[in-house]
């Protein structure tokens, strides 16, 4: 048993398409081998929010779970990452709404499927 252990432990990472094909739990590392703790920040360039106040609002406002960017980064196992974003969206367009709700719509390059 304890070799059927031993030999199923990998080192991962949130986010990584294998938490969302395989049903993974993290192991106690109370001697903090492997880190700390990161997170992902959204960032713009200085003068964004006044140079692009519509877009700088969308990236202001967005959000998502490890478990989102697992599924693009699944899917993209097997399609473009683009097509994979854009599915996530298409399945998620709650979300989607959230971060673009209110923001005025401006000319530049739709969203598109190509």
């Amino acid at each position: 048993m304890l070799q059927w252990v031993l030999s199923h432990i990998v080192v991962g990472w949130n986010p990584h398409y294998m938490f969302a094909s395989y049903d993974l739990k993290y192991l106690e590392d109370p001697q903090g081998s492997f880190g700390e703790e990161d997170s992902i920040h959204t960032m713009a360039r200085i003068g964004l929010k006044e140079d692009m106040p519509n877009a700088y609002e969308i990236l202001d406002r967005f959000n998502w779970e490890s478990e989102d960017m697992e599924t693009v980064m699944l899917d993209a196992q097997n399609i473009s990452i683009e097509e994979a974003a854009m599915n996530w969206g298409d399945e998620n367009q709650d979300k989607v709404n959230e971060w673009t709700e209110g923001v005025e719509a401006v000319d530049g390059d739709e969203r598109t499927r190509q």
